[in-house]
């Protein structure tokens, strides 16, 4: 057993409560002041407590000394007779190094958690880094869920993730570390300014001391209350977005519905869509936000919005979808020249018989007196130049559907029955062109994909 450990130990403001009985922890410690306190809290608390302890460590391969900070883990590990799971990343030129870093190590993270069954994984992040992050997200630009900072509890890939030392300052853990002599590693780049957070660490937060020595307390609070104001933006939006099925990683929505809703609201919603159906691939900007907003409120029945190739957003009338593929319209023309069963498209069924069949939901009776005049009788899209007879007169298709509040998707899928002269004769639930004769057909559509 290491010389360092000792007992009694307590910290302050560390949240007890995030572990329950039986837990199984695996802790990411990196060989730092904090994840080297953290792993020494919480082997003294484990007894009391009733979990057990695993550790994980991800050596980044991108200084000198790296191989000693996963060394002194290891060695750690081994005198307090605690698994210990290595990753180590490849050592490869990425054009955001950190990005990639940051999603290799949850992607290691989970899966170890999810192979040896712990049921959390535990973060060393502290009160000073929540702090740093809320101040760089109100420089940089974020949205409401992301101006609360750090969660002390959050899911990675259906894993737990919980940060018990969240409102501990870094002074209490560089104290806890002298009282117990604990041996850690101190990784030399922390001390440059290269990187975004040292800057604001070494520069920026020494000034919010300077204005107020209680300046964490104030990030902690400010976190509060937009956890507490996210909580009840997140319960609407989640009740508004279940309402709707997102299939094919496409979903449609009802606009009054969607504008019922609170400002604040509908930005959550949009995000929550978007996320859900481009599987949290696509970064929104404010202004991709507000363009949206933009769409949707304005008086323009019929808009198109794409962000890259990632997601398209159609607007038609009262009705938003919003898609990651981009619509494609393929003319169809079949031409029937029998009594018989045909498909249009894997979307429509259609029988033409001599008989009336309820199962179908549109129903055309077209009359004759000779038969062989019928045929052919030709199902297709609409075309440029399609015009209705309305019997005062004749009237665009495209004016005609504007009239019906046709969505410009539907438009142009839409059956048209049409005779060998190029006669529209019926649209299913939209027109009917009267015919005489003392015979009949029935001409019936329904529709079999949605």
């Amino acid at each position: 057993m290491l010389s360092i450990i000792k007992r009694g130990q307590s910290m302050e403001n560390f949240n007890n409560k995030l572990i329950e009985e039986k837990d199984h922890l695996l802790l990411s410690i990196s060989g730092g002041v904090d994840s080297m306190v953290l792993l020494h809290y919480l082997y003294h608390q484990k007894n009391d407590g009733n979990f057990s302890l695993s550790v994980a460590h991800i050596d980044h391969q991108k200084r000198i000394n790296s191989k000693k900070d996963a060394e002194l883990v290891k060695r750690t590990c081994r005198d307090l007779n605690l698994p210990f799971y290595l990753y180590q990343l490849k050592d490869e030129d990425y054009d955001n190094f950190h990005d990639y870093a940051h999603k290799e190590r949850y992607r290691f993270l989970s899966k170890t958690a999810k192979e040896i069954k712990a049921d959390k994984i535990v973060l060393a992040h502290h009160l000073d880094d929540l702090a740093e992050t809320i101040m760089m997200r109100m420089v940089r630009g974020s949205s409401f869920e992301g101006y609360q900072g750090i969660l002390e509890k959050s899911t990675y890939d259906d894993v737990f993730i919980i940060r018990p030392m969240l409102h501990v300052s870094k002074e209490v853990i560089i104290n806890y570390q002298k009282d117990h002599n604990i041996v850690y590693r101190q990784d030399e780049s922390n001390l440059e300014n290269t990187y975004t957070r040292n800057r604001y660490r070494h520069q920026i937060m020494p000034l919010l001391k300077e204005e107020n020595p209680k300046y964490k307390e104030k990030f902690l609070q400010f976190s509060t209350y937009q956890k507490d104001a996210y909580d009840l933006i997140d319960h609407y939006a989640k009740s508004f977005v279940n309402k709707y099925k997102i299939s094919n990683q496409s979903i449609r929505i009802h606009i009054p519905d969607f504008t019922n809703q609170f400002r604040i609201v509908q930005i959550d919603i949009l995000k929550k869509i978007i996320n859900t159906i481009s599987s949290n691939t696509l970064e929104l900007s404010y202004i991709n936000l507000m363009d949206m907003l933009e769409i949707i409120h304005g008086e323009k029945p019929h808009l198109r919005y794409m962000i890259g190739n990632v997601l398209y957003l159609y607007k038609s009338y009262d009705f938003l979808r919003f898609q990651t593929h981009q619509e494609e319209i393929k003319n169809y023309q079949l031409e029937l020249c029998d009594f018989g069963d045909y498909t249009i498209n894997d979307i429509y069924d259609v029988n033409i018989s001599k008989k009336p069949n309820k199962n179908y939901e549109y129903n055309y009776e077209l009359c004759y007196n000779n038969l062989d005049l019928v045929f052919p009788i030709i199902i297709r899209n609409r075309r440029f130049g399609d015009r209705l007879d309305i019997q005062i007169g004749t009237k665009k298709l495209k004016d005609f559907f504007i009239d019906k509040k046709i969505p410009l998707k539907d438009r142009s899928q839409l059956p048209l029955i049409v005779n060998k002269d190029s006669e529209i004769l019926f649209i299913p639930a939209l027109f009917k062109l009267n015919t005489t004769g003392e015979h009949s057909i029935y001409i019936q559509i329904k529709k079999t994909k949605y």
